[in-house]
Order: structure tokens, then C-alpha cells, then sequence
């Protein structure tokens, strides 16, 4: 698991000393808490009931108003692919190895046309399992890999192009530190950052511009420049000199998403607790704090889209969950349709060349103990 230079303007925090300002995206002063609720249609495009709680749905849209969908078996082991054409889901095949996969992590080209996939495959007497690289490209899937390079525990995929994917892989508890991997030239290679880090999270809008956070202190974002990385602070990292975010001394669990011509978002936390929420802006200089007005609500994911738009999805202490769009410098807002607070949204895939989005929510069966199975679903919205 990103568009148009014309909108710059209104996208760029008015103040020149916007790290301490706070100030609203738009020239007329409306914040995300005060967005207009415009007539939207929500549809309903696919439920499943009772999987465990850490299983998520895979869903990747197509310009041309296709979709792919992964969906782990109920066996909890295995993996199944599902192709909208428009109109239906149909079952579509995937290599053998999906078959017998414990995780999997997807990510796409901005268009659609590409996909990876890490497949968590067991192997040996003792239950190891080892990354398998896969990319879909052209209607087939081939798989990727290096001689040299061992692949375990991918935790995000950020795809620029077809020939260009970034890998994540997550800590390990006995001490070896995340790293970042890179399909490049038809060949995987490290493109590791120093100091051991703590990765979560990774986006890139090109060979030069790629995002990461680093949780090794606190929530840090660092910068891929083309020839190497950068340690770049923001309000409210630990040890910034920069003044804290609406109140909070530090920041954790970032989302974040950047567009082609660089510009960056960073939200978070995905919690709703007593504070307030933060939304971060990289206009290519600077991270700045953006005014939102908001209270007592998380925020669990942000996403650009092809058009210029910007997305997030909320979750507030009580009442319905619901997505923020800013685009053109102003904000709307759309609840999902049932209003059940238990549910939330856990990714937003905009439609390439559109308007439109599909959106993946979970929540827990009411009738089931708490932290067992969830029902997770995926919504339509134009």
C-alpha cells in the first residue's frame, strides 16, 4: 500500500512561520472540523464475516474502472484474488505458492497496471518463512528475487512505476533492525537507512523522492534524495526544537502519502484520545502544521489521488466514522452510510484519473467475544 501542479497555490500554508501557526489550508478559512457534507453515494461491493482481527483485505483499483481484491482464506492460510469488472467480482488465479501464504502485503503503481505482492511462505520442518516477491504486470505474475538478498517481513510496498518498488521490512524482536529494500534495474538491492531504525511505513512518488517513518525515537520521518537519505524533523518529533503539535509533545504512528511533484502528508495518531489530531505538510522545504479543528478524533490513514485530492480517514471517540477530502484548497466530508461507531476505515484506494475511491472498513461481529472476529467490507463512494 498516490495530480496536477495547478493546485500549488492553495495547497501551500499561507504563513511564512507556519511551523507554530496552525493555520488552514484555504484562503476563506474553513477547517477540516467545519467541512461541507456534500450528497454522496455509497456502495456496497463486498462483505466478509468473521476473520481475525489482524486480516486485513487487499483491494488495488484500475483507470479503467477495474479492481483486484485479495482475500485471505478462512483457513487462515492461503490466499484468494478477485477481479471487478465492472459489474461483478470474478475469482481470478494466482501462482500456487498464494495458496499456501501466511501474510501478504500488496502495493501498486499509481495506475493500477502494476502489483507487488510479499507472500509469507512456510518452509522447513520448523515452520520458517521466508518473502516471496511477485509482480503482476501485463495480465500474468512473475516472480522477482535476488540471489543475494534474503526477504522477510515486508510490512509496506510503495510502488512508483512498474521497474521501480520499495520494501519495508519490520523489526525483529531479537534484534535485528528494519530495512529497505529496492526493485530496481531488475535487480532487488538494500537501500538500508543508518542507525538500526524501526521502520512503519514507506511512500514514494519516484526514483528520488521516497518517504519513510522511522520509530525508533519517537516517530521520525526520513527522506530518499536520490543518493541518500536524510533525517528530517517536523513539529512535535522527540528532540525537535520546533514548537509541539496542537498541544502534544510528541507524535506516533504517522500515515503518510506524497504526491508526484513532492509534496508530502503525514497524519496521525490513528487513536482518538483526548487530544487533538495532526496533519503535517512538506511543501519541498519544510514540514508545517495544518489547522484541521478537530478533537477527540484519530486519523488511520491518509492518501493522495490521481486528481489533486487529498484523503483521510477519521475516526472520532464516538459517532460515524467518515473520510476528509481537501481538494482545491477546500475541505468535504463523507460518513460512512450505516453511521455504526464500532466500524472504521482502514484504507482508501482512490480511482486513477477520477473522483472516485473504494474504501475498506472492519469492525467486530456483536456477536462474538470482544477482540475476536471482525466483518471487513468494501465500499464504493463517488
Amino acid at each position: 500500500m498516490r495530480t496536477t501542479t495547478g493546485v500549488l497555490a492553495a495547497l501551500v500554508v499561507a504563513s511564512a512561520c507556519a511551523l507554530a501557526a496552525d493555520t488552514p489550508l484555504d484562503g476563506g478559512g474553513r477547517t477540516a472540523g467545519h467541512a461541507a457534507e456534500p450528497a454522496a453515494r455509497w456502495i456496497l461491493r463486498h462483505t466478509v464475516h468473521g476473520y481475525g482481527r489482524d486480516v486485513p483485505l487487499w483491494l488495488v483499483p484500475a483507470a479503467d474502472g477495474r479492481a483486484s481484491l485479495f482475500v485471505r482464506k478462512r483457513s487462515a492460510l492461503g490466499w484468494s484474488m478477485l477481479r471487478w469488472d465492472g459489474t461483478s467480482w470474478r475469482r481470478s488465479g494466482l501462482p500456487a505458492q498464494f495458496g499456501k501464504a501466511w501474510g501478504l502485503e500488496i502495493g501498486a503503481s499509481p495506475s493500477g497496471e502494476t502489483i507487488w505482492a510479499a507472500a509469507s511462505v512456510p518452509h522447513g520442518e520448523y515452520d520458517d518463512v521466508t518473502d516471496q516477491l511477485w509482480r503482476f504486470s501485463g495480465g500474468r505474475w512473475t516472480r522477482r528475487s535476488s540471489g543475494n538478498v534474503t526477504v522477510n517481513g515486508v510490512i509496506d510496498i510503495a510502488v512508483a512505476s512498474r521497474g521501480d518498488a520499495w520494501f519495508v521490512t519490520g523489526f525483529d524482536p531479537e534484534g535485528g533492525a528494519s530495512n529497505v529494500l529496492r526493485w530496481s534495474g531488475n535487480a532487488l538491492r538494500y537501500q538500508s537507512l543508518p542507525d538500526g531504525p524501526i521502520l512503519t511505513g514507506i511512500s514514494a512518488a519516484g526514483p528520488d523522492d521516497v518517504w519513510v517513518v522511522n520509530q525508533e525515537q519517537g516517530d521520525r520521518t526520513w527522506h530518499w534524495n536520490g543518493a541518500s537519505w536524510k533525517d528530517v524533523p517536523y513539529p512535535c518529533a522527540i528532540g525537535s526544537p520546533h514548537p509541539p503539535c496542537r498541544g502534544r509533545a510528541h507524535l506516533q504512528r504517522l500515515s503518510l502519502t506524497v504526491r508526484p511533484d513532492g509534496h508530502a502528508w503525514a497524519v496521525g495518531p490513528p487513536w482518538a484520545d483526548g487530544g487533538s489530531p495532526v496533519m503535517l505538510h512538506w511543501d519541498r522545504a519544510r514540514w508545517e502544521q495544518v489547522r484541521l479543528d478537530l478533537v477527540r478524533t484519530g486519523l488511520t490513514t491518509v492518501r493522495v489521488d490521481p486528481v489533486g485530492g487529498l484523503w483521510i480517514a477519521a475516526r472520532p471517540a464516538s459517532g460515524s466514522p467518515y473520510l476528509l477530502n481537501l481538494r482545491d484548497g477546500r475541505w468535504t466530508r463523507f460518513a460512512l452510510p450505516e453511521g455504526d461507531p464500532a466500524e472504521y476505515i482502514t484504507d482508501i484506494a482512490p480511482v486513477p484519473s477520477t473522483t472516485r475511491l473504494w474504501v475498506q472498513t472492519k469492525r467486530q461481529d456483536s456477536a462474538g467475544p470482544p477482540g475476536g472476529p471482525v466483518t471487513a467490507r468494501v465500499y464504493e463512494l463517488s
